[in-house]
């Protein structure tokens, strides 16, 4: 559609097309950029799994010492994730984004010089400390930008960045590990650095480009930026009893712990497989790392599908619980059909139910706890959910780790994995 020259003022009297135009404006403005920001974020996070096709052999790292150190990167994440909202809520997005982005692509870069298990273990937790509120922070800013029935579809714009990463980053990395020994650097050395500097130039970019909140917005017209700013605040002045509350209070808040456990749960398995699928996609399939990377690229695109169409019909229907139950089922049946299926096709297929249902519920479950909180308290209470809910970060692919040291397969890992999908 034709978005209208930025000095148009739209028609007075019309809230419904000036609605329209405004939030047509703020989505095109920001979400492809923090679409790009949130890839960017993703690839740094999860390229170690595609690493660990050269590097574990390299290095003479154990399944249990790289689970460990795929995990400890949640440790991090988990202790600064709370501050690093409370501080974005203080100083603003613009600059606390650009902080976060210039820092942990530093940190990821640094990972070529990894040669020891000490050396990984401290560099990714100092990467997950370095990434603290990037995730949390862009779903509280959105709440600044987005009234409550468009929220769930923006939210899932941008966590479409997660299987997009996949579709692009499974490729990319079985690409760059083909430059092994170009310069006398390995292949997983190459792919550290050509996904970690993105980030720097990007959080630069952040400075000048991103706008902390509607009244500033100088992309925005007087009236659409009138209109945006009321009907937000309307929409925080009905939620009985939501700006009263405080910080402690949110971080309190029992339904706050509840989102957070049912998605700790979900995050077990779903990082699980993040870290592991280019391992066992290679271990099914036999494939060169590139096959392996278009293979999981392949999946990433279906997931990409289904997660678009899950969101929008949250949002038609106003309902969110179901939407996101039905896809955690949905991951769990693949989660216990990958070791089931003896035939490698069908077990691969069984494997892309585990993305396809997790992120399917990305959308609905980011926009619930923004229905209860505003302002400070909603910074702390999805902070904690993500905070609750990265734990299983950690946990789940140091089960896998551990598991398959003490079993030599993936399989009884992934049948605990599985019941940690249908809990949540």
């Amino acid at each position: 559609m034709c978005v209208p020259a930025e000095h148009e003022e739209p028609a007075a009297g019309r809230p419904a097309e000036i609605g329209s135009v405004t939030l047509r404006k703020v989505t095109l403005r920001l979400i492809p950029f923090l679409f790009l920001l949130y890839i960017v974020a993703w690839l740094d996070r999860v390229n170690v799994g595609f690493a660990a096709l050269q590097m574990n052999s390299d290095l003479r790292f154990s399944s249990a010492a790289f689970g460990f150190g795929s995990g400890v990167f949640f440790l991090g994440y988990c202790l600064f994730e709370v501050p690093s909202n409370l501080v974005l809520h203080r100083v603003g997005a613009r600059r606390w984004i650009s902080r976060i982005m210039i820092s942990w692509g530093a940190i990821s870069v640094a990972m070529l010089f990894v040669r020891t298990t000490h050396t990984f273990y401290v560099l990714r937790f100092l990467l997950g400390a370095a990434e603290a509120g990037f995730f949390p922070g862009v779903v509280y800013y959105l709440s600044h930008w987005y009234p409550d029935g468009q929220r769930a579809r923006a939210i899932a714009a941008f966590m479409t960045a997660v299987p997009v990463s996949g579709l692009i980053g499974g490729p990319l990395s079985g690409a760059l590990l083909t430059l092994n020994g170009l310069f006398g650097v390995a292949g997983w050395q190459w792919l550290f650095l050509m996904e970690g500097v993105p980030a720097i130039l990007l959080g630069v970019i952040v400075l000048i480009y991103l706008t902390d909140r509607p009244e500033t917005a100088d992309w925005l017209s007087s009236a659409e930026k009138d209109w945006l700013v009321s009907r937000l605040a309307a929409e925080r002045s009905s939620r009985h009893g939501a700006l009263p509350i405080g910080i402690f209070a949110a971080l309190m808040n029992p339904t706050i712990w509840q989102l957070g456990i049912i998605f700790l749960f979900a995050a077990i398995g779903f990082y699980g497989y993040s870290f592991w699928a280019p391992l066992v996609v290679k271990s099914l399939t036999g494939s060169s790392d590139v096959n392996v990377g278009i293979i999981l690229g392949a999946i990433s695109a279906a997931t990409i599908i289904l997660m678009a169409l899950n969101s929008a019909h949250s949002d038609r229907t106003d309902e969110r619980p179901w939407h996101v139950a039905v896809p955690l089922l949905v991951m769990a049946a693949g989660f216990f059909g990958c070791p089931l299926l003896s035939e490698p096709k069908l077990a691969v297929l069984s494997l892309a139910l585990i993305p396809i249902g997790h992120c399917a519920g990305y959308g609905p479950f980011w926009s619930m706890p923004s229905r209860f909180l505003a302002g400070a308290p909603a910074a702390a209470g999805i902070a904690l959910v993500v905070t609750i809910a990265n734990v299983g970060g950690f946990i789940g692919p140091t089960i896998i780790g551990a598991m398959k040291d003490r079993f030599g397969t993936d399989g009884p890992a992934f049948m605990l994995l599985g019941g940690c999908a249908i809990v949540a």
